[in-house]
Parts: C-alpha cells; sequence; structure tokens
C-alpha cells in the first residue's frame, strides 16, 4: 500500500507540474491508467477514489470541449476515455464489486457506466437504475444501502426520508407511521443504539426504541442488562422492569416495582395483595430451584435464603420460610424466624436438621481422608512420570506419544530402546536357521508381537497350530466405558487426580457451613455431637496437611539426589528442571483451623 501511495504520489505531482523528473513535458491525465492502477492493487483496494478520479477526468475533458463530436447531451462518462478507463478497471478489479461501489456513491449514471462495460445484463441492471432515478433522493440512498447491506447509512436515509416527506406533507399522523418502519428496521437489525442517537431530541420515539431493546434483551436471555434498560426509559417501562426482574432471579427489584405496577402476572380476581402472594409463591420456587442449579455452593445458599424471604415477606407463610433456610444450612437464622413467630415447632426442626447434617458431616470426613491421602501418593507418582516425559520431549526435540494411548507414556518408544532392539535381535540368534529381518511391534503394556519375513521358519505343529486356519475374532465393541478409561501416567490421569485432591479439601463455603453447625450444636445443648464434629474436622485436616507435607518432603529429598547425581556426572542440573502447570495450585491445597472463638471454647471440653 505505501508504494503504490508514493507512486501514484509522485505521478499525480508531475501531472500538476506538466513535467515528468525526465524533463518530459506531459500534459493532464497522461498518467491516468497507471495511477488506476494503483488504486486497484492496494489492499483493499480504493475502488472509489480509483471511480471519482475516472469521474473527474470525464467531467473535465467534457468542460474543455474535447468531446470528439459526441452529442453535448449524453453524459461524460460516455466519452471514449472514461468508457476506456472503466474497461481498464473493471479488468483489474472484480467487476460486480466495482458495481457495488458505484451504486455505494448513489450515482446511478456512473453505476450504468460501469455495468455496460462489466458482464453484467441489461435487463437486470437498467430497470433497476431507472427505478432509483424516480424515487426521492432520501428513499434511493436507503434501498441502495439496504442492497449494500450497510445498514446504519441506511437507517440514516430513511429517518432523513421521514423528516423530508413531513416538511413535504400535511397529513396528520405521517410522522408516527414513518417512525414504526423506522422502528422496525431498528428491531431487524438490532440499530438501537443508532436510533437513540437519530431521534436523541423526539423524547416520545426515544422511549419507544428502549422499551424495543429492553424487549430484544429479553429475547436474548439477557434479564439484568434488560432490567436496568427498561428502568433507564422515560418515563420507566415498569411492566418491562418487572419480567426482566423475574428472568435474572432479581426479587428484590420485582417486588419493589409491583409495588408500583397496578397491574400483576397474578389472576385478576381477588385484591391486589392477594395477587402479588399468588405470584410471590411462584417466584419463590424459581429462586429456590435456580438457585439449587448453581454449582457455586455460596450463591446456592444465597438463592435460597431469598427464597425464605419471599414467603416470609410476601406470603406469611413462616413454616416454608424455615424449610428453605434449613435447605440452605442457615440453622441460627432458621431457629431466630421460628421464635420471633413462636413456633417451637420449627424450632425442633432446625435442631433436628443439624444433628442430621452433623451426623452426615462425621462420614464424610472419614470418605475425605481416604480419598485425599490416596489420590495424594498417585499424584506423587503421576507427577515424576510426567516430569521425566516433559524431560524426554525437551531432550529429543519431539515426543513420541501414541495419542490414541490417552499420551501414556508407556506407550512411548524411545530412539535408544530402538537400538538395543535392532542389535539384540541378530543372525547370531539361538534357534535361528537363516538371518532374519524381526521387528518387534509394542503396542500397549507388556503386549508384544514377533514377526518374521521369512513364513518357513514358522514352526508348525498340531500343538501351536502355527499356520492353520485361525478363527475370526469379533471386534470389540467399545462402549462409553471404553472411551472414558484413563491410561496410567497419561495427563488425563494427572488432571483426574488433580480434581480429586481439590474436590476432597473443604472449600469457603463448606467450611463456613461446618463451623455454623458446631456452633450451633453447642448452642442447643447438643455439646456432645458438637465435640465430635469438631474433633472429626481437625483430625482431617491434620490428616490432609500431613499428607501434603510427607509429599513435598519426599518430592524435596528426590530433587536433592537428582541434583547430587547430575553434579557427580557432570551434568547441568538446573537444565533437567521441570516444573507442571498444576503443582503450585496443588501444593497449596490445605485444610484451615476452625474459627479462634471455637478453638477457645472446645479448648475446654
Amino acid at each position: 500500500n505505501r508504494v503504490c501511495a508514493k507512486v501514484r504520489e509522485v505521478m499525480t505531482q508531475a501531472e500538476l507540474e506538466g513535467v515528468t523528473t525526465t524533463g518530459q513535458i506531459i500534459s493532464s491525465g497522461h498518467f491516468l491508467f497507471p495511477i488506476l492502477s494503483t488504486f486497484a492493487k492496494e489492499s483493499p483496494p480504493k475502488l472509489e477514489e480509483a471511480l471519482t478520479m475516472i469521474k473527474n477526468s470525464a467531467f473535465d475533458q467534457f468542460a474543455s470541449g474535447d468531446t470528439a463530436g459526441m452529442n453535448t447531451k449524453r453524459s461524460p462518462l460516455l466519452l471514449e476515455k472514461a468508457q476506456n478507463s472503466i474497461q481498464y478497471l473493471a479488468f483489474l478489479a472484480n467487476y460486480e464489486l466495482l458495481f457495488d461501489t458505484a451504486l455505494g456513491m448513489y450515482d446511478f449514471d456512473l453505476a450504468k457506466a460501469v455495468a455496460r462495460n462489466s458482464q453484467m445484463d441489461p435487463k437486470v441492471y437498467l430497470p433497476m437504475l431507472k427505478r432509483w432515478r424516480n424515487l426521492p433522493y432520501a428513499e434511493a440512498k436507503y434501498e441502495v444501502d439496504v442492497r449494500l447491506k450497510r445498514y446504519d447509512s441506511a437507517l440514516k436515509n430513511l429517518v432523513q426520508l421521514g423528516q423530508d416527506e413531513t416538511e413535504s406533507s400535511e397529513v396528520a399522523g405521517s410522522d408516527d407511521a414513518h417512525f414504526e418502519k423506522c422502528l422496525s428496521f431498528i428491531n431487524e437489525h438490532k440499530l438501537h443504539k443508532l436510533g437513540l442517537e437519530l431521534y436523541e431530541h423526539h423524547a416520545h420515539y426515544k422511549h419507544k426504541i428502549m422499551v424495543a431493546l429492553g424487549e430484544q434483551l429479553l429475547s436474548e436471555q439477557k434479564g439484568d442488562v434488560a432490567l436496568t434498560v427498561f428502568l433507564a426509559a422515560n418515563p420507566s417501562d415498569i411492566n418491562g422492569a418487572k419480567r426482566a426482574a423475574r428472568m435474572c432471579g432479581d426479587w428484590k427489584s420485582y417486588f419493589a416495582y409491583a409495588a408500583e405496577d397496578d397491574r400483576d402476572e397474578g389472576s385478576g380476581y381477588g385484591t391486589k395483595e392477594s395477587r402479588i402472594r399468588a405470584v410471590a409463591e411462584s417466584i419463590a420456587e424459581e429462586v429456590c430451584f435456580k438457585g439449587e442449579m448453581k454449582g457455586d455452593m455460596q450463591k446456592k445458599r444465597e438463592s435460597i435464603a431469598g427464597a425464605a424471604r419471599i414467603y416470609l415477606d410476601y406470603c406469611g407463610d413462616v413454616a416454608s420460610a424455615v424449610d428453605m433456610l434449613i435447605k440452605a444450612e442457615m440453622w441460627s437464622e432458621g431457629r431466630r424466624v421460628s421464635r420471633l413467630h413462636s413456633r417451637e415447632d420449627l424450632v425442633k426442626m432446625c435442631v433436628d436438621a443439624a444433628v442430621s447434617y452433623g451426623q452426615k458431616c462425621l462420614g464424610d470426613f472419614e470418605d475425605r481422608i481416604s480419598e485425599f491421602t490416596k489420590a495424594n501418593e498417585r499424584y506423587g507418582e503421576v507427577l515424576e512420570i510426567r516430569k521425566d516425559a516433559k524431560r524426554e520431549e525437551g531432550d529429543t526435540g519431539a515426543f513420541d506419544i501414541h495419542q490414541d494411548d490417552g499420551g501414556s507414556v508407556f506407550s512411548m518408544a524411545s530412539n535408544a530402546s530402538n537400538t538395543s532392539l535392532q542389535s539384540n535381535m541378530s543372525a547370531g540368534s539361538v534357534g535361528s536357521v537363516t538371518s532374519v529381518s524381526s521387528v518387534i511391534s509394542a503396542g500397549a503394556v507388556s503386549t508384544f508381537s514377533i514377526t518374521s519375513d521369512v513364513d518357513v521358519n514358522k514352526h508348525k505343529s498340531k500343538f501351536n497350530k502355527l499356520g492353520g486356519k485361525k478363527k475370526k475374532k469379533r471386534p470389540k465393541k467399545k462402549g462409553p466405558a471404553a472411551k472414558r478409561r484413563i491410561q496410567p501416567g497419561s495427563e488425563e490421569e494427572l488432571k483426574s487426580l488433580v480434581m480429586t485432591l481439590k474436590s476432597n479439601c473443604i472449600d469457603e463455603a463448606y467450611y463456613d457451613i461446618i463451623a455454623e453447625t458446631i456452633e450451633f450444636l453447642a448452642q442447643v445443648g447438643r455439646v456432645s455431637l458438637a465435640s465430635q464434629l469438631f474433633d472429626s474436622y481437625n483430625q482431617m485436616r491434620v490428616a490432609i496437611n500431613d499428607s501434603q507435607q510427607n509429599r513435598l518432603s519426599k518430592a524435596k529429598a528426590e530433587k536433592e539426589d537428582a541434583k547430587k547425581k547430575a553434579l557427580k556426572e557432570g551434568h547441568d542440573h538446573d537444565n533437567t528442571f521441570v516444573k507442571i502447570d498444576c503443582e503450585d495450585e496443588v501444593d497449596a491445597l490445605c485444610c484451615k483451623m476452625m474459627p479462634d472463638a471455637l478453638e477457645q471454647a472446645f479448648s475446654f471440653f
């Protein structure tokens, strides 16, 4: 592009001065074709500039009277020089693109001249160009932009068309009718932002575009964004805001605006309060369901607690509210609400649920100890295998692993092993008759086959049945279980072990629930279970942390041994050091101590 621009600059300057750098006298248009070439060969090609240059050149020639006997009433673009220039440009560029470029300039005479010198059917372009010439200019530009898929420009011209029609029309309501056409185009091509800019000073139309934008966002399941848009409209669209709030689970906003809106989503019978209560029950169920679907435990608890609040504030259903709080493992809050409404039966339900949960935790802690220590031990082994594999990759420059075997290092065949196998299988081997070229193939762990190029050396007898008819084995069907099988020492096994370690280590949300459960059980007189749960958690914490420490100490010792060995053999140990991406994350896994208040309290029990 820079070369084309520079060449064009030199030739244009020469035409302006009337003389080339070599002293040759030239006239205007002397370098027309070469300059057109520079426009066409840029990336992307500057066809609009090229067509503009052809048009200006033709009009300059026409104005100077150099028409060579041509009818002066005809278009200057029909001059021989202009026609030749267009033909030349059509040769350099795609003629369809050239025609569309001329249309995009809204110059229908130029588009006709391009079409005449291209491979276009006159039956197609002549009626089309004639129709556009007879349309109002803004409408013709709008239709051209739609054809060229320039929707931003099309909307601007459509709005301008409406303004032109309003100035020349006395029909009432024409503005609204044209705006509906614009709004339909805005919705079809999602041009709400541009529409808001074009109707900045028309409050009524701007409000309609804002509402349309909110509806568009709702159809795209973007309830949180739609909520903001509906409320930002002037005046706010409360009904749209309610629907958006319900979609995104923002029940607080929903009920805040439900009080303002005279319309409700519930039945038309009964008082407004009774209808809101019926809707509240439905929303509480939705919030609870969406909360249970969330993977994050903390967000799940918050959602279910929100459902409890809805039952309590808008339904007056204390039992359902406490049931939700129990589902969220919020025992203390459940007890508070129960006592506030003098429901001792619900208090007992909270205590029983906490006891049941604590007993389940005892078994869960034992399982986590077993799973974590077993996975951690295997993780240390697989980690070293993967490090060896990575070193091998660095040494050879290419890691020979069969990917269909899941990246297992047991399917690796190194150059050194190939050499040793070839040297061992020589012509001097015991039992060989002639020199035989043998190949040993390693398909999987401990599965080897020897095949000979000389069939006569195969020993055939009634015992081994070599050379006899072989029974056809049915191919084993590969089911889902076979696809999920993980090869020992593979990258997949390492990822699986990391996931197991992370899932068996207590996260923040579970830690908070355990601490709250221990505290609640102690407060309601279940000190024995609370103490047992406290001790069991600490045993798990110590077991997991010890497992981590033992593995890290073992790895450190092995690293020191490897370093000593490398130095002894004269190798650079730094070049053999390898680190796997997951190491820092796994090494940081641990269980926290219980809060200081609990530690101090249970030190007395």
